[in-house]
């Protein structure tokens, strides 16, 4: 087939594309258009956000241990495991300010190669233990009570609780409406406009909060009089987003 045979076609096709790209750029203008002309003669749409933002320090501690138990019997290993557990609970349970709640509870088999020796089939276990609390001084005292006990630390952090993030996201839309406002207000003035109105408010409550701070504690050693752990609060920052529409005249 020769080109000539094919030309035909190919202008058909340039001005169907032609035409659909036409109709598009049509229905955006139109949809621009339909929107200012909601707006009486006199009156312009001014849309704006805000966004707020604070660091806050951090007041909720977190303490994750955890219980191994290593041996040839797996039911001496699970037995271990939940007799410990049980008691580590029960110790925990009476301190009021501290929550506590298990974990993942894991128990397998492997063989140990001792070095020019035979090799021995053993189970291990494991559980983990988490602790929450806003006391820092009670928590971090029965995580030591606990590595005391034979529990391992895992890591403790600090970090913002819902509660506390919610209250200061409240402050923050308070001063965020405000400066959104003067914006608009500014905005107005500026376009000869002595009026504002607020039509449309949007609140982005989405918060981009940084890294807890974490603290890793050594594992217990044999001794029994063991030294509670350490944490120090960090900060973290929240954030919160206002987006406004308003009508200027």
């Amino acid at each position: 087939m020769t080109n000539e045979k094919f030309s035909p076609v190919v202008r058909i096709f340039v001005v169907l594309l032609v035409s659909v790209m036409a109709l598009v750029s049509l229905s955006v203008s139109s949809s621009v258009y339909a929107q200012q002309s909601l707006l009486p003669a006199g009156q312009t749409l001014v849309t704006l956000s805000v966004t707020e933002r604070v660091s806050v320090e951090q007041d909720l501690v977190i303490a994750s241990l955890r219980i191994e138990v290593e041996d040839a019997d797996a039911t001496v290993v699970q037995n271990r495991i939940n007799t410990d557990m049980a008691e580590a609970l029960e110790q925990a349970r009476g301190v009021d300010t501290v929550s506590q709640s298990t974990g993942y509870y894991n128990v397998y088999q492997y063989e140990r190669q001792p070095e020019g020796g035979r090799a021995q089939t053993l189970w291990r276990g494991s559980q983990s233990l988490t602790l929450e609390s806003r006391d820092a001084q009670a928590l971090l005292a029965l995580a030591g009570e606990l590595q005391a006990m034979g529990f391992v630390m895992n890591q403790v952090s600090y970090q913002l609780s819902t509660e506390r993030a919610d209250e200061v996201r409240d402050s923050l839309m308070e001063a965020a409406i405000v400066r959104a406002t003067e914006k608009a207000e500014r905005a107005a003035a500026a376009l000869g406009k002595s009026r504002v109105d607020i039509a449309v408010l949007e609140v982005d409550t989405s918060s981009g909060a940084s890294q807890p701070r974490m603290m890793r504690a050594m594992a217990d050693t044999g001794s029994r009089e063991m030294t509670p752990p350490s944490a120090e609060a960090g900060e973290t920052e929240v954030t919160l987003t206002v987006r406004v529409e308003a009508v200027a005249q």
